[in-house]
């Protein structure tokens, strides 16, 4: 999520996003993220992070893993674009959003975007955009919130890439596993060097002599059941979230230990409820 040489690495993760100097009422700004490239119809939209403002939204259902799906066109083009949402952001025209380097919380980074289905204006395109008549918005929106695949109860797991969990968990996790490592592999002189790089004590930088122990370690990790990260269970919406902000946050416990502002992209579902 933090270095480019991360094959998980998405561009919102390390850039500014300003407020809108017009307003988002017959398009709203939308960020791709990489899972949007699947299908190959999609690779105009990946602009390295940037934005792109998108009209004619229209709510598509749900698709075979559950995520809900929307369509829409860009600039002057025809063409309908259709993407679900673990692969969209929503950038409402009144947000700002800073992950520079400098600024950014790396627990926080997703959770200062917002989610096209609880934006009211992204919402309100889809109800007009909608083949069934709605009463109001409020009803064509708690519609969308029932189609959801985050209720509470929900088994999740989290993305590799895009969530990072609670540092001292974090710290505990790798002093586990390095322990674990060095007792299969019979090196407990390299244990301090590894939880070091581990733990990016020195930066990122990995000294070539260091290389192939990290590596090996990954290796042998990749099949360890020590190393996964636990399940979670939805436990609700986040409690302080601003309408206006369009934000779809979750508290989630993980492992014993619960997060809070858990931004739907940085969840899997295990088994819905």
């Amino acid at each position: 999520m933090g270095s480019v040489g991360n094959p998980f690495y998405e561009e919102p993760a390390a850039r500014r996003y300003n407020y809108a100097r017009s307003a988002d009422n017959k398009a709203v700004r939308l960020i791709f993220l990489k899972g949007a490239a699947k299908n190959p119809d999609n690779k105009t939209l990946m602009r390295k992070g940037r934005f792109i403002w998108c009209k004619n939204l229209r709510y598509e259902g749900t698709n075979d893993r559950g995520l809900r799906e929307i369509s829409f066109t860009i600039g002057k083009g025809k063409k309908r674009f259709t993407v679900d949402e673990a692969a969209v952001l929503c950038l409402p025209s009144g947000i700002f959003v800073n992950n520079n380097a400098f600024f950014r919380s790396y627990e926080k980074v997703f959770a200062g975007f917002s989610s096209v289905f609880c934006y009211d204006k992204a919402i309100r395109l889809m109800m007009k955009n909608s083949e069934e008549r709605w009463k109001s918005i409020e009803e064509f929106g708690a519609y969308l919130q029932a189609a959801g695949p985050f209720k509470i109860g929900t088994l999740v797991e989290a993305r590799i890439g895009y969530f990072m969990p609670a540092r001292d968990e974090l710290a505990k996790k790798v002093e586990q596993l390095a322990q674990l490592y060095c007792d299969v592999r019979c090196c407990h002189d390299k244990k301090t060097q590894l939880v070091n790089v581990l733990s990016h004590v020195h930066g990122l930088a990995i000294a070539p002599a260091v290389k192939e122990l990290v590596a090996d370690f990954f290796e042998w990790s990749s099949d360890d059941p020590n190393a996964a990260h636990p399940y979670g269970i939805i436990l609700g919406k986040t409690r302080d979230n601003s309408a206006y902000s369009g934000r779809e946050l979750y508290r989630v416990n993980f492992g014993g230990t619960i997060y809070e502002k858990v931004h739907p992209v940085q969840m899997e579902v295990i088994n819905e409820v």
